[in-house]
């Protein structure tokens, strides 16, 4: 008796050293809807749970919980034995610490960065007191990619917008697999995107990295993975645990039933049943896209499912996008009249309108081809966009909720509803059933059957081979051509996937693409390039009409009042670089030049106090932006109001002068080039390096995507208020340096800098939608504004002119910008 009481105590030991964690009656409500219905699980150390469930069975939620970024309703979240309050200070930073690690169905890399700068992201501490930071993570991102992905030869130096959204899945995997101290690594879909042979090296990761004692969790509609890689299944719907158990114990049969589904391909059946009444009037035409044969035409008819198959990136999606845009791509011609409609699976880049509710994400197709001064009526748009929705399930008491409150597979339904709703002969579909769960597809198939057989053109892209089963015929491409045509019973997975490998005119295509590569490369230096063109530009045009001016002193009379400006443009740049626009800058540079130039002269001590009050004041408008959710162009106007009214009260008109250790600063004189010249160097170096360092790659990723960033565990608010501190102290620097320069103050000094530092960052090749910061182009954007002012002077050209040139030069840089970037999309 004693002995089997040892025994049994010595099991639950065991089992409670191997719990990581136990999630006990988790509940999350969304207004009436019941997300988690007192959910529990338990993960154990070296397990691989598979998690299934339709579209809003609640598996996302109790992950968005467990990983921190959601805060359950009840219930609670117990690490090792030991009681954690699943809310209060459980947040995304302390699951990270805890050794959790997510991979989202939505990607969650930063895409204005490169793979390094995104390994960095999900591990920061190895940047710490590293001079040579990046060569760590570049070869971390090297090795980790190499060990989840073998053979993937992935540039780590890519920008992620540059890559594929298959390869972003690996970057995104591979780096949370790889990250220091993961205990349970979190994987929603993670083959949505992928090769079948890509599937098959992560789960042999995953299994090899389980076998070590790391936990995942694998969420998939795909359920073939699910058996093969788990060893336990828990099958959720509406928002409850209704079935786990070990994996040999379930069949993909059985977790369909579970679930709510019927596995059998009904749709196929049908159509196979259905009388052949032969192809339609041609819709499409493809020429020279037959693997080496250029005078071959394809030709796609009304009432065909065609489906474009072949490796990842081999030119199926370029196809549609071609048939979609309509701009007569070399080789696609649609029939006259022929519009197209676009599905999606890359849902936030292409798809959904994040700020809209479901109804409008549906309507916006079928509302852009009515008049465009015609009223949008709400009661036709819901009765135009129910029965879409009712025909691919999705829950039409839902059409007034936000986009996002959808799970990513009822955004995937909206974007197929919304495709339904408009009248457009031919449906595009980009990988639509990505993130889907399994009843969801079998309508969805029945919902395509369906409109081929209405005499619409359904062309079809998908990354599962089984999908082509539903299809009439299926092109394979092969580096960007199609190297086969199958049709009827020649469809197989065998047939698409030998296709696939076959080479089609490979040294074409190779040179084709490195060509291509080529191309785009040169536009975006043509494109970088556009700030330093017009600087050389002015400087000539100044040289012609005033030869004395590229003198030593000529340039530094010149360049002297450009300094200010430079440092606003810069400040300005940072906030910019967050996707905000500060519309007081100007005004607080005003404000920094006249307590400069009074109580920093009379009173010093008082004066510096004050000026470093003003600045931590400053960077707490960052914190105030991000902590209470207000607009940055309000919170900084408004602040304006209160430099001008300091400025006012001080000095209500200009005087003052300039301390003597600051103008002797301003005055110091270099051996090699004008002082004013090294000032802008230094300055431009200073906001370079800052750039450089990890704080601005992270600075750069929360103007990218701030979302990720604090689903990762970073701060906003935290990293708002250092964006504005580096701004604030660039500003504070151009406050100064307009006393020293003009020996006086003025409140009104700084006034025309706001709009000016602005149009100097665009100018430099800073995006407005945050993210993208070029300090060098600022800089040579910030000069060339300052100098055209003083190159009109020399025309003999009335001053009045300033603004208007200043203004055409930021239009005809925005226009060639433009340019470039279509003549890269039609290449």
């Amino acid at each position: 008796m004693t002995v089997g009481i040892v025994s049994r105590d010595l099991v639950e030991t065991r089992e409670a050293v191997r719990t990581l964690v136990e999630l006990s009656e988790l509940t999350k409500t969304y207004g009436p809807t019941c997300a988690n219905d007192r959910v529990s699980l338990t993960i154990a150390r070296g397990e691989i749970i598979g998690l299934v469930g339709g579209n809003g069975a609640g598996k996302s939620t109790l992950m968005r919980m467990l990983s921190g970024e959601t805060a359950p309703d009840s219930g609670t979240i117990t690490f090792s034995n030991k009681q954690q309050a699943a809310g209060g200070h459980y947040h995304a930073g302390e699951a990270q610490n805890r050794g959790i690690r997510i991979v989202h169905q939505e990607l969650s890399l930063c895409d204005n960065l490169t793979v390094a700068e995104n390994f960095y992201l999900e591990a920061p501490e190895g940047a710490k007191g590293m001079p040579g930071w990046r060569g760590i993570y570049r070869d971390r991102a090297r090795a980790a990619l190499e060990a989840v992905f073998p053979g993937a030869d992935v540039n780590v130096d890519e920008q992620v917008s540059n890559l594929s959204i298959a390869v972003r899945q690996m970057v995104e995997i591979a780096r949370a697999l790889t990250a220091p101290g993961a205990e349970i690594v979190i994987l929603d879909e993670p083959t949505s995107s992928l090769a079948l042979d890509r599937s098959q090296q992560l789960r042999a990761y995953v299994r090899r990295r389980a076998a070590e004692g790391l936990a995942f969790i694998f969420i998939s509609h795909k359920l073939h993975e699910i058996m093969d890689v788990a060893s336990r299944v828990v099958v959720m719907r509406n928002g409850r645990v209704v079935w786990e158990g070990e994996t040999g114990e379930a069949s993909v049969a059985r977790l369909v039933s579970l679930m709510g589904g019927d596995a059998s391909l009904k749709a196929r059946r049908e159509r196979e049943a259905a009388p052949d009444i032969g192809p339609g009037r041609p819709m499409v035409r493809l020429t020279g896209r037959m693997g080496e044969d250029q005078s071959g035409e394809i030709i796609l008819h009304a009432g065909e499912i065609v489906g474009l198959a072949g490796l990842e990136g081999s030119g199926q999606r370029d196809l549609l996008h071609a048939i979609f845009s309509g701009l007569g791509d070399a080789g696609v011609a649609l029939e006259r009249g022929v519009t197209a409609s676009f599905v999606s699976g890359d849902r936030q880049r292409e798809g959904v309108f994040p700020l809209w509710n479901v109804l409008e994400n549906i309507s916006v197709s079928r509302i852009a081809g009515c008049s465009g001064l015609s009223l949008v009526n709400r009661r036709e748009e819901i009765a135009a966009a129910t029965p879409a929705a009712e025909r691919i399930r999705l829950d039409t008491g839902r059409l007034r909720s936000g986009i996002l409150d959808l799970s990513g597979g009822n955004q995937q339904k909206a974007l197929v509803a919304r495709a339904l709703a408009c009248d457009a002969p031919v449906i595009l579909l980009d990988d639509p059933t990505r993130g889907v769960d399994v009843a969801a597809k079998q309508d969805f198939y029945a919902v395509v059957a369906e409109i081929a057989r209405a005499g619409r053109l359904v062309i079809w892209y998908s990354t599962e081979d089984l999908e082509f089963l539903e299809c009439d015929r299926v092109l394979v491409f092969s580096h960007g051509r199609v190297n086969r045509e199958l049709a009827g019973d020649a469809i197989g997975e065998k047939a698409i996937v030998d296709a696939s490998f076959e080479r089609a005119g490979d040294g074409k295509q190779g040179a084709a693409r490195k060509a291509q590569k080529t191309r785009s490369r040169t536009a975006e230096r043509l494109v970088e390039s556009a700030p330093f063109v017009s600087l050389a530009v002015v400087i000539a045009a100044m040289a012609w009409a005033n030869p004395t001016s590229l003198s030593p002193f000529g340039l530094d009379l010149l360049l002297s009042p450009a300094l200010s400006l430079v440092l606003v443009a810069l400040g300005q740049m940072f906030i910019i670089g967050g996707s905000e626009i500060d519309l007081g800058a100007g005004a607080f540079a005003g404000v920094i030049n006249v307590l400069s130039a009074t109580l920093l002269v009379g009173q010093p001590g008082l004066g510096a106090l004050s000026i470093a009050a003003l600045l931590v004041i400053y960077a707490g408008l960052g914190a105030l932006i991000q902590a209470r959710r207000i607009p940055a162009i309000v919170v900084t106007l408004g602040a304006s109001f209160i430099w001008l009214g300091i400025g006012y009260t001080l000095q209500p008109t200009p005087g003052g002068s300039s301390p003597e250790w600051l103008t002797a600063i301003f005055s110091v004189s270099f051996p090699l080039a004008p002082t004013s010249i090294i000032f802008i160097l230094i300055t431009g170096l200073i906001a370079w390096f800052v750039n450089r360092t990890p704080v601005g790659v992270a600075l750069r990723a929360f103007g990218n995507n701030p979302q990720a960033m604090a689903r990762s565990g970073w701060s906003p608010i935290r990293y708002a208020t250092i964006r504005y501190l580096f701004s604030g102290l660039f500003i504070l620097a151009a406050g100064l340096s307009l006393t020293a320069i003009n020996t006086a103050s003025d409140i009104n000094s700084g006034n025309s800098y706001t709009l000016l530092s602005v149009a100097a960052v665009v100018i430099g090749g800073c995006s407005l939608f945050g993210g993208r910061i070029s300090p060098v182009g600022v800089v040579a954007g910030a000069i060339t504004l300052s100098l055209i002012g003083a190159l009109l002077g020399m025309l003999n050209v009335n001053s009045d002119y300033n603004a208007a040139v200043q203004g055409l030069l930021l239009l005809v840089i925005l226009a060639f910008r433009a340019l470039v970037a279509r003549g890269g999309e039609e290449e």
